[in-house]
């Protein structure tokens, strides 16, 4: 009958006096340990550094989003097409034109992108910022999916690197230990009635 895991874990351990537990034995044994250790300890870190990453970010976004303005633009001149610098994009062609809006009691001018090939006059809903205009503020939950998807970066490469180690040493230990045991065994079984120098 198998033992109990509690008994097996207590024979491996490193202190153990066992003689014939061999060292390679023992530092594997605290490797894993020690990688254990690491997996758990990487979940508070990686909570901390995505708290930290959603407290920056969102700091960041309500200081490039702070004062922009929407407003209705009207196109002063038809839309033109441009000439596709991506063949490879697909059939979206882009279109700009120049338009003109008024806000807080100034009137702007710009070329920007419109939707499609919209002739003078139409309305195109634009966001601005200090008069210039400038991209659409965040989605809400950016913020939090920078945060979110650090502290997953961090878990994860924490976990996968203490894996790879233990991999790679119980590897390296364990082609250490054949060759080992291939030694031994030519050596226990030679030729029988040769001579042995």
């Amino acid at each position: 009958m198998r033992p109990p895991l509690a008994t097996r874990v207590w024979r491996v351990r490193p202190w153990n006096t066992n003689k014939l537990m061999r060292v390679s034995d023992r530092v594997e044994v605290v490797l894993r340990a020690v990688a254990v250790i690491v997996v758990a300890a990487a979940v508070p870190i990686a909570g901390a550094i995505g708290t930290a990453s959603y407290t920056g970010a969102q700091a960041r976004i309500a200081a490039q989003d702070a004062g922009k303005t929407r407003v209705t633009a009207t196109e002063t001149a038809d839309a033109v097409r441009l000439p596709d610098s991506d063949r490879y994009v697909g059939n979206q062609a882009r279109y700009q034109a120049a338009v003109q809006w008024t806000a807080d009691g100034k009137t702007g001018t710009a070329t920007v992108d419109v939707p499609g090939p919209q002739p003078a006059g139409s309305a195109v809903a634009l966001w601005v910022k200090d008069g210039q205009p400038t991209i659409a503020p965040s989605r809400p939950g950016a913020a939090a999916a920078e945060g979110v998807g650090t502290g997953l970066a961090v878990l994860v490469e924490t976990w996968c690197a203490a894996a790879a180690t233990v991999w790679f040493t119980g590897t390296v230990l364990d082609a250490r230990r054949y060759a080992r045991w291939e030694r031994e065994w030519r050596g226990i079984n030679r030729p029988i009635g040769k001579d042995t120098l």
